[in-house]
């Protein structure tokens, strides 16, 4: 499936006050710089889940553009179980820049918001 283009696309809330990083982390009441994403997870003890097995619902997943640089985040919602191809469906609810918050699968973003790379968590 084209990213961007999916039929997981479900709009939740054409909101424009806040961005991703003000959606997730400072409940959608201001626009958060995507410069300020490293102290905030610092600061907030999250630390970066190295193997995706640990992934929960409610943890961060952080995209990155052709750069590498932050360029998005969101929260999982839901993981499906294994497939036979051995890939998991991960929902996330995102807010995509000025355009809204959208429930969608992990990957299934317009290309200007990069691709997910990296998953962080507040459990210790």
């Amino acid at each position: 499936m084209a990213r961007g283009v999916g039929a997981s696309i479900q709009v939740r809330s054409l909101r424009s006050t806040y961005n991703c990083l003000g959606m997730v982390f400072a409940n959608r009441r201001t626009w958060v710089e995507p410069e300020h994403l490293q102290l905030i997870l610092e600061e907030d003890n999250y630390r970066k889940l190295v193997d995706i097995n640990e992934l929960q619902r409610g943890d961060v997943v952080v995209y990155h553009d052709d750069d590498g640089d932050i360029s998005h985040v969101g929260i999982v919602i839901a993981i499906n179980p294994w497939r036979p191809d051995e890939t998991r469906d991960i929902f996330v609810l995102s807010q995509w820049g000025q355009d809204g918050e959208y429930f969608h699968l992990v990957d299934d973003v317009p290309h200007h918001l990069g691709q997910a790379n990296e998953y962080w968590t507040d459990r210790q």
